[in-house]
């Protein structure tokens, strides 16, 4: 396992651009887990102005669904693990259909059966949740969990030291600015996916590479793709 965590985290900061992009860092989060802990599934949520969780990555659109039943709910592992901040470790189906009922069917749909959420911190604050997903009935081992923790704190540093957050030291800015950016990227995502005929992996890479060969932050290719899609608008007469 000791090898395993170098080599992910080795690959995970190896990603990171300079100044750092946290839509990127959010998705090569979620795919690192999926390395790391042997999962079929990772979302993140962050906390909005309000201190709430808010969807923010997911690894898949199974997984998209099952973040924005909590945020919109208010259960689940990464609502429990974020307010009682603590980690929360659910090994089977039956285990999580007696604590959230609507959540579990939620899991049951994707074809997953375990979840392990992991509080996200920085600057003393819980900032979100990292929660992963198997499709196996099986307790989460203290390997596993320390695993998710070491990652979990890179990904949130990397966050918060964004360049936004560099330059204005404000952490809520950079939250919202996390969270906000995320149906855009969607928005885009969609856009290529059936412009270029690719899936949704491959319509990200396209975003990243482009957001690389430019320069910019992946939110301002995305959101410039969505713009060209909507067309020229024109006032009335």
């Amino acid at each position: 396992m000791a090898e395993d965590i170098l080599s992910v985290i080795h690959g995970f900061t190896a990603s990171l651009l300079n100044p750092f992009d946290s839509d990127l860092v959010l998705h090569n989060l979620t795919a690192s887990a999926l390395d790391l802990l042997h999962a079929q599934g990772c979302g993140i949520m962050l906390a909005d102005d309000d201190g709430e969780l808010a969807f923010a990555a997911a690894s898949n659109d199974d997984v998209v669904t099952i973040e924005r039943h909590q945020e919109h709910a208010h259960e689940g592992a990464c609502f429990e693990a974020f307010h009682d901040d603590r980690i929360v470790r659910v090994s089977t189906p039956e285990e999580a259909e007696q604590r959230w009922p609507r959540y579990a069917q939620r899991l049951a749909d994707a074809g997953l059966r375990s979840v392990l959420g992991v509080p996200l911190h920085a600057f003393g604050s819980t900032i979100g949740v990292m929660n992963v997903y198997r499709d196996t009935a099986a307790p989460w081992s203290t390997e596993d969990v320390t695993a998710a923790q070491i990652l979990g704190a890179l990904g949130a540093s990397a966050v918060v030291y964004s360049s936004d957050v560099t330059h204005e030291r404000d952490l809520a800015t950079q939250l919202r600015s996390a969270i906000t950016s995320r149906d855009t990227i969607g928005q885009a995502k969609g856009i290529l996916m059936e412009r270029e005929q690719v899936d949704a992996d491959a319509a990200f890479a396209l975003l990243r590479d482009i957001s690389q060969r430019s320069n910019r932050k992946l939110r301002e290719v995305a959101a410039a793709i969505v713009e060209q899609h909507r067309g020229p608008t024109h006032a009335p007469a």
